[in-house]
């Protein structure tokens, strides 16, 4: 009895362990629970290599082995209908533990058998899975053994429900713990349905409607709370039936998860897709939706039905013959469904397919067949493959133009393709540059009622408002590169301003001495009024005033204490007392000479620095500027030729020039719009013959002088770029240079027409501004 006891117990562990297609683990378990035949077979199959190291040998040795393996089988399965009929005729333990041996033992072979057939060459897996006659007798084979193994299934669970009511009887806990687990699982689905509307609502309120451009882990919450009662359901009834699976009695529930998963998960699944789908395609026809939504559904319900089917004949009848069939059973469905799919989609494809100018050759024979009987499935299957290549294109083209470097790469071979197309077609045609003022007819001048680029800098826009529009004091700093629209910027807060009186003041050239007078009298005090009238003025104000300072960098010089007259006005500021807001603009180069003098020294309440201008707002902005005559550009790009993208197949030839030439203006400019502007004028010329103003690309200064000029000189001009304008007494100052080395420099630097003078001071040329500046930041002595 004792014995018979304890083969039960092993064929209990043996099973829970495993399914019928998992592999016994034969040196786990004892070697005398399954037949000699069978641990012979399967340490001979453990003995053989690796089947990339078989030889002619080895694959022999696997024929042999499937040969004995597969005459076991059948051996086996008589042994067991046997012991099956005699376990119902008498049914005692002993009996039972025939019949759990032979049971293990025909598992044990099946496991064989699947290892051989990976083994096997391909001639010999065909026969044995195919059709063929041999095939079908595995085929016969199989479903003999699954009907063995049902009734097995059957005495087995019997055997385990009374095993449990006895245990029962003996020791409630393990069943009372499982009512307790599965007790707490309800608990905490019923809060969750309680409280999932309300805790959904704000984390929308919280996460989604807080931000305009949400993370990915954010918008897959956001999915995954659309069908949240769905997956509480699908939650509930795995844990339900793991918990309930850990009895011994009950383990074979957890067959209930792979149906819950497949149909339960499969529908979320489904309405997720679905979803995604139709807010994708928000912007095609209605048929074109429903369509396309259909095609899905049938494609997702039909894998879930697959998966079903083939998860449960590998957990239930192994990975032989019948899994084999069925598998190709499933693929014949999705040939099936493909060439449905593709019936329905036949005219949506093809009236896609018109609307192109260009095609390859493959598409060509495809329009020419595409009412054919028989090819007009495979017509549309490779237009419809066509389609979904260059959408893949465009969609991979789209992710990388994010990135500036690959829109820098592709601008900079742009210039290239397009700088040997116009040096031919200025040698072929009478183009004569339009010069001077006579530009600014075709390409606007910036002014007051410039249409304003709405989406640039409003972040930094929204950071400053949050210091300068509230009842608070602060003192800001705005910082950017010279012509980047620190300006509009700072006129775009004070015209937001309603709780204190804006005031904007662009610091004058001579410092802080000049700027008191403009500052009194903006104030409404006299010009004369000195430092002391102008804080006592702050201090008793019943009004709060938001003052911005432009061009701040102007009270600042690049040399030992070269901060004081910032300082004097900082703390004139900071005296005041009283909720005035202030906001400084500084150029970014002499920013960061105020960063690493000064340090933590110098405390701001916010430093926000001017981003660069996207290739998008470089385009809108100098597509404002086109200046129009009835609703007619000035200006033609005809004739500048580029390189046709993936994503400007639908677009016309001046579009796509247009588009990459703007390209290039945004690559060269580095995001400054000034600089984009002035050589989008630089590129216009004149046809002598038509009178059209045609666009050409422009002649980007160049010259290795710059490169190799001596760190000295160099300094010369960072000064010259932080300064703004400077002259020569301040540039010894700033250098360290004597003035007849300064002025010796400078005379160099007018000869090349790196400098124009103004009023006696030196100021960077626009026209070498970009080049030079590129120069300083990659000599490391300038951080544009």
């Amino acid at each position: 009895m004792n014995n018979i006891v304890t083969h039960l117990l092993l064929a209990f562990a043996l099973f829970c362990s495993s399914q019928a297609s998992a592999e016994w683990g034969i040196n786990t378990y004892n070697p005398v629970s399954i037949s000699k035949s069978a641990q012979k077979i399967a340490a001979d199959i453990k003995q053989l290599p690796e089947q990339h190291f078989f030889s002619n040998n080895e694959y022999r040795q696997v024929k042999e082995l499937m040969s004995r393996t597969l005459f076991e089988q059948n051996k086996q399965l008589k042994t067991l209908e046997d012991s099956l009929v005699n376990y119902r005729n008498d049914a005692t333990d002993k009996n039972w533990a025939k019949v759990e041996q032979n049971h293990r033992s025909l598992t044990s072979l099946n496991v064989s058998k699947e290892k051989l057939l990976l083994l096997s060459d391909t001639k010999t897996r065909d026969q044995l899975t195919g059709f063929g006659p041999r095939g079908v007798t595995q085929f016969y084979s199989e479903l003999r053994i699954t009907k063995q193994n049902i009734q097995y299934y059957i005495h087995y669970q019997l055997r385990s429900f009374k095993k449990l009511l006895s245990d029962l009887a003996i020791s409630p806990v393990p069943m009372i713990s499982v009512l307790f687990k599965v007790l707490c699982v309800m608990f905490i689905f019923n809060w969750w349905m309680r409280n999932s509307d309300r805790l959904i609502h704000d984390f929308k309120v919280s996460k989604l409607k807080s931000t305009s451009n949400p993370s990915l882990l954010i918008r897959t919450i956001w999915y995954c709370s659309r069908a949240h009662k769905a997956i509480a359901y699908l939650l509930l009834i795995t844990a339900t039936l793991r918990i309930i699976s850990t009895l011994p009695s009950l383990q074979h529930l957890i067959f209930l998860e792979i149906f819950t998963w497949w149909i339960l998960g499969g529908s979320i699944a489904v309405s997720f897709i679905l979803e995604f789908a139709f807010r994708n395609s928000k912007h095609n026809k209605k048929e074109n939706i429903a369509l396309r939504l259909s095609t899905i559904r049938r494609y997702v319900w039909g894998i879930i039905v697959a998966g079903v089917i083939l998860q449960i004949s590998s957990r239930t009848l192994g990975q032989g013959t019948i899994y084999a069939w069925i598998n190709s059973f499933v693929a014949l469905f999705f040939v099936l469904l493909t060439i449905i799919s593709l019936k329905q989609w036949n005219n949506t494809i093809f009236s896609r397919i018109d609307r192109f100018e260009t095609y390859p050759i493959s598409v060509q024979w495809a329009i020419r067949n595409k009412d054919s009987m028989f090819m007009s499935i495979p017509a549309t299957a490779c237009c419809a493959a066509w389609l979904i290549g260059r959408t893949l294109q465009h969609l991979v083209l789209s992710t990388l133009s994010q990135y500036a470097a690959f829109s820098h790469a592709l601008a900079y071979l742009f210039r290239i393709e397009v700088a040997k197309q116009t040096e031919v077609s200025r040698e072929q045609s009478n183009l004569v540059r339009v010069k001077g003022p006579l530009a600014f007819d075709y390409i606007a001048p910036g002014s007051e009622e410039s249409e304003l680029i709405e989406d640039y800098a409003k972040d930094e826009i929204i950071s400053l408002s949050r210091y300068l529009l509230t009842d608070s004091p602060a003192v800001c700093v705005l910082s950017g590169e010279r012509g980047v629209g620190t300006t509009t910027v700072l006129k775009r807060i004070l015209n937001k301003t309603k709780n204190a009186v804006p005031i904007y003041i662009n610091c004058p050239y001579d410092g802080y001495a000049a700027l008191l007078p403009e500052l009194a009298q903006l104030l409404g005090l006299d010009a004369e009024s000195s430092e002391k009238d102008i804080l006592q003025h702050l201090r008793n104000s019943e009004q709060c005033y938001l003052i911005a300072f432009d061009n701040a960098q102007r009270l600042v010089k690049p040399k030992v204490n070269g901060l004081i007259e910032l300082m004097k006005l900082t703390n004139l500021l900071r005296r005041a007392r009283k909720s005035h807001r202030v906001v400084l603009s500084i150029d970014k180069s002499s920013w960061r000479f105020i960063d690493r003098a000064r340090g933590e020294r110098l405390l701001f309440d916010l430093v926000t620095f001017m981003p660069k201008w996207t290739e998008k707002e470089i385009g809108q902005l100098l597509d404002s500027r086109i200046v129009k005559e009835n609703n007619v550009n000035t200006i033609s790009f005809d004739g500048l030729v580029l390189p046709r993208q993936w994503d400007e197949d639908n677009l016309s030839d001046e579009e796509r020039a247009k588009n990459g030439f703007y390209r290039i203006l945004w690559d060269y400019s580095d995001g400054n719009p000034t600089v984009a502007l002035r050589f989008f004028r630089l590129s216009l010329f004149r046809d002598k013959d038509t009178d059209a103003i045609l666009v050409r690309l422009f002649r980007a200064p160049q010259s290795d002088d710059l490169e190799t000029m001596p760190k000295p000189m160099l300094a010369v001009l960072r000064s010259i770029v932080q300064l703004e304008v400077a002259s020569p007494e301040d540039l010894c100052d700033c250098s360290r240079l004597s003035i007849a080395e300064v002025i010796s420099t400078l005379r160099y630097f007018q000869s090349r027409g790196y400098i124009e003078w103004n009023d006696e001071k030196a100021r960077i040329s626009d026209h070498w501004y970009r080049h030079i500046t590129n120069v300083l930041h990659r000599q490391h002595l300038l951080v544009k």
